[in-house]
């Protein structure tokens, strides 16, 4: 089994291509038994999607792709009450201290809300990950021991995306070196943008919108291909053969998060 930690909807504004009213039935039909949200800089879907999600008898984990001062980002999961007050005020932190047009959280205020809150460390615009790409492998390490320091071993993950584009593999193999040599665990994340493949083209023209672009001249914006969906636990698993426990951790996070 598999649980989605890293998925956006429309509230996603201009970037997610389905509605929670789309994404949960979908994750129903795959046998889904937990799912996350994990919009971009705000919970304006957090009530609708633990009220839909109850009513199909999946677990709701609400959470949040923050982008930080920089434009970094990195992915936070509510593990309690507390852990959602604490989302809460990140989100609002990111507004205040920064353009609203363009929300950035500090990474100061960080340590102070940690409290209830799981940490995966981002998609490839994560530092840790982007680092690494830079072959900056000693700011990676202590980037991500930062982490570990704010929030405690137990609540951090090095999160690992295979969507088949260009990098991938040779990002994950560096991922899971780094977290090997930090005792860290890794999950699994298919940074989902639509419930279903076919929704790639209204991502599409979502992102050229955002960026005031034709189709034509987005072509650095726009996702390289069409794995950005919900798949299946079968599907994950075959992605992530050479690292099971990646996906198995997906369902221990659940479990924290229940």
């Amino acid at each position: 089994m598999y649980a989605e930690l890293h998925c956006h909807t429309n509230y996603s504004f201009k970037e997610g291509a389905s509605a929670i009213d789309e994404l949960l039935p979908r994750a129903r039909e795959l046998g889904y038994r937990a799912l996350a949200i994990t919009d971009h800089d705000n919970l304006c879907g957090a009530m609708q999607f633990a009220q839909v999600a109850r009513s199909l008898d999946l677990q709701p984990i609400v959470g949040a792709e923050i982008t930080l001062k920089g434009g970094h980002h990195l992915t936070l999961l509510a593990e309690t009450r507390q852990g959602y007050a604490n989302l809460c005020r990140l989100v609002s932190y990111a507004y205040i201290s920064a353009d609203r047009r363009k929300p950035e959280l500090d990474p100061k205020y960080l340590p102070e809300h940690a409290e209830g809150l799981l940490l995966l460390t981002g998609c490839r615009k994560g530092r840790v990950a982007s680092l690494l790409t830079e072959g900056k492998d000693e700011e990676a390490e202590t980037e991500a021991k930062r982490y570990l320091e704010w929030l405690g071993p137990e609540r951090v993950f090095v999160e690992l995306q295979q969507n088949l584009a260009h990098g991938d593999t040779r990002r994950n193999r560096r991922l899971v070196e780094l977290a090997r040599r930090l005792d860290v665990p890794v999950a699994a994340t298919n940074n989902v943008h639509y419930h279903t493949p076919d929704r790639r083209r209204l991502q599409d023209a979502l992102v050229s919108i955002q960026h005031n672009k034709s189709l034509e001249e987005t072509h650095r914006e726009r996702r390289p291909n069409s794995e950005f969906y919900l798949k299946s636990a079968g599907e994950m698993a075959d992605l992530f053969a050479e690292i099971p426990e990646a996906i198995d951790n997906t369902l221990c996070i659940a479990e924290q998060c229940s």
